[in-house]
């Protein structure tokens, strides 16, 4: 058990650095080497837990989207506009190229580790996500003819849909317009 502990402690400042340089320097500008010597790790040891920083970059998404949804939890007010400001804060926060978007479910589809860990973080994502929507749904802003499980499963099925989508067409409409667009129609499906 204490070497588990020691591997999730390592993998989580790998991250942890990470978000800093990344948020200080860009994700293109961010090396690996960059995010190893401020996790205090050798590269190699970078890519005991992230196969690439591409790879990492989906963790962080979920890391990030889970500490913001927590945040949601204590602030006053109407929850749908919240949850927009998520979403668009989540586009914004990890520019994702059309290519690195492809390479990223490639790498994902392509290995049942990523597959499996991918799972995880969405099934976290969805415990401090199932609170909250059941929240609006007892406040009356939320549909409560829909499960809550069912408004989530609705949600990251909007949200990786339209990547999949977006990452796949020639166009060059941006990322956000595109995401604006489907959880519109998400928010007025769901509220009451």
């Amino acid at each position: 058990m204490k070497r588990e502990l020691k591997k999730e402690q390592t993998r989580q400042r790998i991250k942890e650095a990470a978000l800093g340089l990344i948020a200080d320097n860009g994700y293109e500008a961010t090396t690996v080497e960059e995010i190893a010597k401020q996790a205090g790790v050798a590269k190699g040891t970078f890519f005991n837990y992230f196969s690439s920083k591409d790879e990492l970059i989906c963790d962080l998404q979920a890391v990030f989207a889970i500490n913001e949804v927590a945040k949601l939890q204590d602030q006053p007010g109407p929850l749908v506009p919240r949850f927009q400001l998520l979403i668009f804060q989540l586009v914004r926060e990890f520019e994702l190229s059309k290519t690195l978007t492809r390479a990223l479910f490639q790498a994902m589809f392509g290995s049942q580790r990523q597959l499996e860990s991918h799972n995880r973080l969405l099934d976290s994502l969805k415990d401090v996500l199932l609170p909250l929507i059941r929240q609006g749904q007892d406040n009356g802003e939320l549909r409560r003819d829909m499960p809550a499980e069912m408004i989530a499963q609705q949600a990251f099925q909007s949200y990786f849909g339209t990547l999949i989508i977006w990452s796949m067409e020639e166009n060059d409409e941006p990322l956000d317009n595109r995401m604006a667009i489907t959880f519109e129609l998400f928010f007025k499906g769901i509220i009451a």
